[in-house]
């Protein structure tokens, strides 16, 4: 992400070099209307918040105001931005002769580069922004539609089938957009009002399907499963042989793990719960299950750690092992 936003600001600075270098050329407020249509396109890709988002909405007076101020802020920064480059162009006392379509191209050249590297929709969806001014007017908007996209799932019926909440998840749960709706879930499921048993199932499963966790398109998202399975035997059961493969495939995203040391505790409340009404038998598998993934997450945090040139917390070189191959 940093380096995607060291590129977003490189290819806006071409926004500005455009009229900046029309200034140097010499040229006039001619191309005063083509360089603001361009600033105002560029607002509208990388800064949509800023804009009206319905049809109804861009015919209120508020809004409407807002836009003339935005485009009247544009001309005031293209005349700026004209002026410093005629002022360079008169230090240096050289004028070079240009097409004045060249300028313009320049500044064009910012929208599609910038909108290649920055989805603002997207990376909204995605708790992602440029800033605190785009978070602020962002967020509520991301929120209601995370919101409005999960009720369908939590009025799933307990004894839905596997296959109707994996239908159900893959509409809901959007590439843009998933980590939102995930932790708005896991924020639904906390309450204990309804037990959502095959929500939970089928959430456990989706965190823990191998190009979820490989793409890197859901941060946490093993962690979030893991909260959601915490304290029920039989989704742990489900969880932790998928997460012993998982991290053992794709090391490098430990980070998305929950952390050892909340492995270790469920490891114990696995062992010692008199509630539970798991076999004595199981509930061992399970307590080993637990702590070898917390192993295994802490010898990939180790490797991640070494091979990003820092020192690792905690190497152990503990094999891993699946505890499961008792018979229930």
């Amino acid at each position: 992400m940093p380096i995607r936003l060291r590129l977003l600001k490189g290819a806006t600075a071409l926004l500005y070099v455009g009229p900046m270098f029309a200034g140097i050329s010499g040229m006039g407020f001619g191309v005063l209307a083509p360089f603001v249509a361009i600033f105002v396109v560029w607002l509208l890709v990388l800064r949509p918040e800023q804009w009206p988002a319905t049809p109804e909405e861009w015919l209120t007076a508020g809004a409407l105001g807002a836009v003339v101020t935005q485009v009247l802020s544009q001309i005031l920064l293209v005349c700026v931005l004209l002026g410093i480059g005629r002022g360079i162009g008169a230090v240096a006392g050289f004028l070079p002769v240009v097409n004045p379509i060249f300028p313009l191209a320049v500044s064009f050249l910012a929208i599609p580069l910038c909108r290649v590297l920055w989805d603002a929709r997207a990376a909204a969806d995605q708790g992602l922004f440029l800033d605190d001014e785009a978070a602020a007017a962002e967020a509520p908007r991301a929120l209601a539609e995370a919101g409005a996209a999960i009720v369908p799932l939590l009025n799933l019926p307990d004894n839905a089938s596997d296959a109707m909440v994996s239908t159900a998840l893959a509409s809901a749960m959007t590439l843009h957009g998933a980590s939102l709706r995930l932790e708005a879930l896991v924020a639904a499921l906390a309450m204990p009002n309804r037990s959502h048993a095959a929500l939970r199932r089928g959430l456990v499963l989706w965190t823990s399907e191998p190009e979820i966790v490989a793409s890197g398109a859901v941060p946490m998202g093993m962690a979030h499963g893991f909260s959601i399975a915490a304290g029920n035997g039989d989704l742990l059961r489900l969880y932790v042989p998928r997460a012993l493969a998982l991290i053992a495939a794709f090391p490098d995203r430990a980070s998305d793990f929950p952390s050892a040391d909340q492995l270790r505790k469920a490891a114990a409340d696995a062992g010692s719960d008199p509630a539970s009404d798991l076999p004595a038998h199981l509930r061992a598998d399970l307590r080993d299950g637990l702590t070898a993934l917390a192993r295994a997450v802490d010898q990939a945090q180790g490797e991640t750690a070494q091979v990003s040139g820092t020192d690792p917390v905690d190497q152990r070189q503990a094999a891993v092992v699946t505890p499961f191959a008792r018979s229930a």
